[in-house]
């Protein structure tokens, strides 16, 4: 009995080692130029045609949450599966006014190419950078805002993208599970 304790001690303490050395490496490696990396758990996954989405997310939002008329940074990785590029060339819903594509205006078509057995990241070094704007209600932390995709080749569809949390509340809450144990 004591020995089995020990052994889900040492492993807990393995596992809280492993996500705070994943937090200080993800935080050291942000820098003023560089997009900062993702933590989290994963967001919202959906599928059109060709087309899979993953990881569908609003940025962290600023402390207080998303206030009336803020804009959010939208994340998803964006695979097409398929044997022809396709092309994002919508991105709305009800909630927000506008969609800014690499900091320009595009409420109409952001065209995103999605090359052919490809995935293009919207929150990456190399991707495009999707922000939605004039947003029209107090948005909270894993609270979420329905957006649909619009695609050239594979068709339209709609998903509810969550808000992320930030980091530190990932981490509360991991402690206090472990901590439950």
């Amino acid at each position: 009995m004591r020995q089995a304790r020990s052994v889900q001690r040492s492993r807990r303490r393995a596992v809280l080692g492993s996500v705070l050395i994943t937090a200080a490496v993800v935080l050291t490696g942000c820098g003023d130029d560089e997009q900062p990396v993702r933590v989290g758990g994963p967001g919202v996954e959906a599928s059109v045609g060709d087309m899979e989405l993953r990881n569908i997310r609003l940025d962290n939002p600023p402390p207080g949450g998303y206030e009336v008329g803020s804009a959010a940074l939208l994340g998803v990785a964006m695979v097409n599966t398929g044997d022809e590029e396709d092309q994002l060339v919508g991105v709305s819903g009800p909630d927000f006014t506008a969609v800014l594509v690499d900091e320009n205006p595009a409420t109409s078509n952001p065209a995103v190419t999605i090359p052919a057995d490809q995935t293009v990241f919207t929150d990456g070094p190399e991707g495009p950078v999707l922000v939605l704007a004039g947003i029209d209600e107090t948005l909270l932390s894993s609270e979420a805002l329905p957006v649909t995709f619009t695609f050239e080749r594979a068709g339209e569809v709609t998903v509810d993208a969550p808000v992320s949390a930030p980091l530190r509340l990932t981490l509360d809450r991991f402690l206090r599970e472990q901590a439950a144990d």
